[in-house]
């Protein structure tokens, strides 16, 4: 009998501890665990409970590791800084521990079967009810967010579709959450290298820095825009720079600071170029340049000399050692069939080259492809073009386009980069470039997806800029190591270059070279960026020409496209060729270069050489002199079916809406003397030929008999120059004498003929071509806009001096 009465004491017991406790309010809950409960336990969360003075108010529901204990809230909440329960508790425990190491026989007391004990915190639980639906945020509520959050009173903000596009979402440049975290280009200074700059504007007066500001073309301290259509740079400085206020749009770096370099309203001399180019490089950061060789799909034009040295000197010394930002425009040919590749500015390693975009996301037909571009942007296309600052007080204008407004969409973009991070060098902002750009019209077949997993088009470059992604990355970007090369020379001996007209499978030149492990530890190269290829090529019809480079891993760059227009009988003549398409890519192995001969079955070639130069980040524990210069094997095979996508495969530029109008053209001096070394030069330039880091392969040089007479260092390498007897030494002396005479006789004839050439007046040049009152959007005209209206047919604008074009479309 006693057994059932104490048998149902526990059960008793147990159900009172298993009642859920009622909450107080006025009280603080707390939850003592006991990792390993026994039959005690509630005994042991009394005991403890007791100890430091709180209440024990029982298990917590169905588990038997918690147990409930609490105490009036006003004792609780003494401190801020501190729970006065929780830290009795931890005292506590800590100095039964410490007893119990002292007394080894001490048995285990609650102080060590208990763990913690935590505070309770009262949480709101919602239903799981059907939510009312978030309104949709379309491009309008977008538009009138950010006008609101950023307070944008510019009256012309909502038609800058390519900053908030309100119809087509999506199809911008992102910036709006760069403007949200207060980052809007302060502290960055973007030259517009172009026809002047309108710093009374009320748009751009405030963001005018004039002591980065000069006129190479009149040599004044100012670009004040003189001519009627001087009018392009305001347009560019309106897009990266136009203040927030109540006139016309906004600036994608709305803060920054924007110079104005004149030289594109007449001629300028390479020295005022290269002047230009690296213009109080300290105080500014990125050069907006768009223009460059005429688009005509057979210049073949590049900075040399001087010229090339500019563009080493800003990498190298301009910020201060960091290296000066400079933007190109791809340019608007590509409806003439021409390519990027055969422009020297923008198929440069010291450029960011940056096509154009729709607001469709769409390839626009003018904007021309190569595997020298990097990124493209917003500009005109599919209807639609960009609105910016026009020149004139409060004058605005929904009219600008082709690359040269994508250029400064990118410098805007890119002022907003370096305004986070002012430490950037110029390679720092190419590599975050690479890593940010989005693919788009990813349906287009010339997409590639690359070994580092990013895509390729020669189209898009690696995509359009997003000025969110690219600010984000470069918050915590590392900035890499400084830059070597490796450089590697064929001689291909003038080997016939096949016809590839009209064949299903090609059979073209090709030339290979192994890059081994070794070689790329010699020179230190850890990370490959951008590769070029040298090329000497001999052809009657220089448009014929394509050249492809595949790489170890099967991607292959597109150098040389065929261009129909271009008829020029000079070849390729030590042309620097470019690719970023293998950026990051596993450079050991075979690369392949690609010639192919296409649409003339008449007209043949034959190549010369070629270098290979792999440019990259040298490896950071590198120790000693870089090996840029290594023995190399190749291999050249004319015979092997190599089934390639020819010239005739890639699809042709759609026609799309021609108000994009011509780039700019920067117009040089021409006096009669110079034409002769002008368009030799002009087709024979490479913007890195003289870098001090880099050695290209000899140059061959095309000599036409009645040009120019064998030089004495052209006899001096002469085979069989060497006599082996006295008798051979003596004849070799006598016909040298008879030879030099010869050569000396036959030189003057060629001197006096061309005397007279040389003296022709320069009324006798060409004067129906481009001029430089015509350079910019002819095609660009708004039916009230009565000042571009005023293109003179009678030329009375233009002062018939031709451009640097007209002798250099070879």
């Amino acid at each position: 009998m006693h057994c059932l009465l104490l048998f149902a004491f526990v059960l008793f017991c147990v159900a009172i501890e298993a009642l859920v406790v009622k909450r107080d309010p006025s009280r603080i809950y707390y939850t003592l665990h006991f990792p390993q409960p026994n039959d005690v336990t509630h005994l042991d969360a009394r005991h403890i409970a007791q100890e430091i003075g709180i209440r024990y108010e029982g298990p917590v529901g169905e588990l038997s590791t918690y147990h409930l204990v609490s105490v009036p809230k006003h004792q609780a909440d003494k401190r801020a800084d501190q729970d006065d329960i929780i830290h009795a508790f931890e005292q506590m425990k800590h100095s039964q521990t410490t007893l119990a190491k002292r007394h080894l026989d001490t048995d285990l007391t609650p102080w060590h079967r208990v763990h913690r004990i935590d505070r309770q915190v009262l949480r709101q639980r919602t239903r799981r009810a059907v939510l009312p639906r978030a309104p949709i945020m379309t491009g309008e509520l977008l538009f009138e967010d950010a006008q609101k959050t950023l307070d944008i009173q510019d009256p012309g903000f909502g038609q800058q579709w390519h900053l908030i596009n309100q119809v087509n979402l999506g199809h911008d440049i992102n910036v709006t959450g760069v403007w949200k975290q207060g980052i809007n280009g302060e502290g960055t200074t973007v030259a517009i290298l172009d026809d002047g700059l309108d710093y009374e504007s009320k748009d751009l007066m405030d963001n005018f820095f004039a002591e980065g500001s000069y006129d190479f073309n009149d040599h004044a301290d100012l670009p004040t825009p003189k001519l009627w259509n001087d009018y392009h740079g305001t347009r560019c400085a309106g897009q990266i720079a136009a203040v927030k206020n109540d006139v016309c749009g906004i600036g994608i770096a709305y803060k920054s600071k924007v110079s104005g370099v004149r030289i594109l309203s007449g001629e300028i001399t390479d020295v005022d170029e290269a002047a230009a180019l690296n213009y109080k490089y300290q105080e500014n950061d990125i050069f907006s340049c768009s223009w460059g060789p005429p688009d005509d799909g057979k210049t073949m034009e590049a900075p040399t000399g001087i010229l090339a040295d500019a563009f080493i000197n800003g990498i190298q010394n301009g910020r201060g050692g960091k290296g000066s930002v400079y933007v190109f425009a791809t340019g608007n040919g590509g409806e003439l069939g021409d390519n990027c590749n055969f422009d020297g500015y923008t198929n440069s390693i010291y450029t960011i080259t940056v096509g154009a975009l729709d607001h469709l996301d769409q390839h626009p037909g003018y904007a021309e492809r190569c595997s020298a571009q990097l990124v493209v942007t917003y500009s005109s296309g599919g209807g639609k073009s960009i609105y910016t600052t026009n020149h004139g007080n409060e004058q605005c204008t929904d009219i600008h386009g082709g690359t040269s407004a994508a250029a400064p969409n990118a410098a805007g973009i890119l002022a907003l980069v370096l305004s986070v991070r002012p430490d950037l060098t110029w390679r720092d902002v190419q590599h975050l470039c690479v890593l940010t750009a989005i693919p788009v019209d990813e349906q287009d077949e010339d997409w590639a997806t690359l070994p580092s997993g990013r895509k390729y088009n020669h189209k898009y470059g690696y995509g359009k800029l997003d000025a969110y992604a690219i600010v984000e990355a470069a918050k915590a970007f590392k900035n890499v190591n400084r830059q070597t090369y490796l450089e590697l020379p064929v001689s291909m001996e003038k080997t016939a270059i096949p016809d590839t007209t009209g064949e299903n499978h090609k059979k073209p030149l090709q030339s290979t070279i192994l890059v081994t492990q070794e070689m790329l530890q010699a020179a230190g190269l850890s990370r490959l960026e951008h590769i070029t290829a040298t090329i000497n090529i001999e052809h009657q019809r220089r448009g014929d020409i394509q050249i492809l480079l595949k790489s170890p891993q099967d991607v292959t760059s597109e150098l040389a496209a065929v261009r129909p227009g271009d008829g020029s009988p000079d070849g390729i003549v030590n042309w620097k060729f470019m690719s970023v398409k293998h950026w990051d890519e596993e450079p050991v192995g075979n690369w392949s270069l690609l010639v192919f001969d296409e649409l003339n079955k008449e007209t043949t070639g034959q190549m010369l050489n070629w270098t290979l130069t792999l440019f990259g980040e040298l490896e950071p524990d590198f120790q000693g002199e870089p090996v840029h210069l290594p023995d190399v094997q190749h291999e050249t095979s004319n015979n092997q079916t190599h089934a390639v996508t020819s010239a005739s495969s890639f699809p042709s530029p759609t026609p799309t809406d021609s108000r994009h109008g011509s780039r700019p053209t920067r117009v040089k001096p021409n006096p009669a003397s110079d034409t002769s070394s002008s368009a030799s030069s002009s087709s024979s330039s490479s913007s890195s030929s003289s870098t001090p880091d880099t050695s290209t392969s000899t140059p061959v040089d095309t000599v036409h008999e009645d040009e120019k007479a064998p030089s004495a260092e052209d006899a001096a390498v002469t085979p069989n120059a060497a006599p082996s007897t006295q008798s051979s030494s003596v004849s070799g002396f006598i016909y040298g004498i008879v030879g030099t005479a010869s050569i000396m006789g036959l030189a003057t004839i060629v001197y006096l003929q061309k005397r007279n050439t040389w003296r022709a007046s320069p009324a006798a040049t060409p004067a129906n071509g481009m001029t430089a009152a015509e350079y910019e959007f002819d095609e660009l005209k708004h039916e009230d806009d009565s000042e571009e209206e005023q293109l003179d047919d009678d030329d009375e604008h233009s002062d018939g001096r031709p451009l640097l074009s007209n002798q250099s479309a070879s």
